[in-house]
């Protein structure tokens, strides 16, 4: 036994962080509201902190539907940062600082991305490993995994089983709080092997059950544009229809979910793949300048402000006119 075997849950989605395209914000705020925020609300178990990191910029009509639809999400809190990489600070300092107002000694952090589900019961099975975790490892950290789900579109409506043993849906680190680095520390890809080394508690969860919806579409962050993905699911071999009921299993609603097909199809002006790592040159390029510009003056000084504001708008430019203009119009429709 490590002591206390309580435990803080936070799980962590990344919401828009750089981006500034208001058609961008319409599409996937649609997915959010019909496919995550409900799978989130019907976890059987709700002992956890929802972590909705956003930018400190984000679009206002965007940041106004937002809290629109968070409003009746009673444990989700918002955390706007002015950096992609400044993402796992900010969850880190929010788990240190909530562990010690709470008094425990241990914090676990989930991710999960803004158009994605899990089974209702995915966080009560992820709470009952913890604990088993605590009763019988020596070990001081501990990674899990939900192995399998299902791929799906959910505009066709169509899905296949995929199996991968360190998928980012609902991927969690569990460690001790005074030195918590948060699941986002590392690629979600590589965060077994990085941490097995050490001695890291690793288990992995699967079984029969589908335990996540992973949604394909045109701004997913790994789209690579060419729509070979939404064909594999829409032809797989051993595809099937995602019905009401698998739906239910998710905590999703039908109603809402068939109006995703309303949805007018984003025409991309830029490729969003990898949009979600874009910019982060340019952002250590600002916080450099930042650092020495203090000790700077004259001719130097100016220049260097000059080189930042061009480096700002550089920044926006990247995570902005990705949608062609006026063509997600429409896209507001409420689940």
């Amino acid at each position: 036994m490590k002591g206390k075997t309580e435990f803080i849950h936070g799980v962590a989605t990344r919401l828009g962080i750089g981006v500034y395209d208001e058609g961008w914000f319409q599409h996937r705020l649609s997915l959010f509201e019909a496919i995550t925020v409900p799978s989130l609300m019907a976890q059987t178990c709700q002992d956890f902190t929802w972590l909705l990191i956003i930018d400190e910029k984000m679009p206002p009509m965007a940041r106004q539907r937002l809290d629109e639809i968070i409003h009746k999400v009673p444990n989700a809190k918002i955390i706007a940062i002015e950096f992609k990489s400044k993402l796992r600070q900010a969850i880190a300092t929010w788990a240190k600082e909530e562990a010690a107002r709470r008094g425990v000694d241990y914090v676990m952090t989930s991710r999960l991305d803004d158009d994605d589900a899990m089974v209702v019961g995915a966080y009560e099975r992820l709470h009952r490993e913890a604990e088993e975790f605590f009763q019988t490892s020596k070990a001081d950290k501990a990674v899990f995994s939900f192995n399998i789900g299902s791929m799906w579109d959910p505009q066709s409506r169509r899905g296949y089983t995929r199996y991968h043993d360190s998928h980012s849906l609902s991927l969690s680190l569990l460690e001790p709080a005074q030195t918590c680095r948060s699941v986002h520390f590392t690629q979600h890809k590589d965060i077994k092997c990085k941490t097995a080394p050490s001695g890291t508690y690793i288990r992995g969860i699967d079984g029969d059950e589908l335990w996540w919806l992973y949604a394909a579409h045109a701004l997913a962050d790994s789209e690579t544009g060419d729509a070979t993905r939404l064909e594999r699911i829409r032809t797989h071999r051993y595809g099937y229809e995602v019905d009401d009921q698998m739906l239910a299993r998710f905590g999703l609603d039908p109603v809402a979910v068939g109006r995703l097909t309303e949805l007018p199809k984003p025409q991309l002006a830029k490729p969003v793949m990898r949009l979600a790592i874009r910019a982060l040159d340019i952002e250590k390029e600002i916080e450099s300048l930042r650092r020495a510009l203090p000790s700077a003056s004259g001719w130097k000084a100016r220049k260097m402000r000059k080189q930042l504001e061009a480096l700002e708008t550089s920044r926006v430019d990247a995570g902005s006119g990705i949608v062609a203009s006026g063509v997600a119009q429409g896209s507001r429709n409420r689940s």
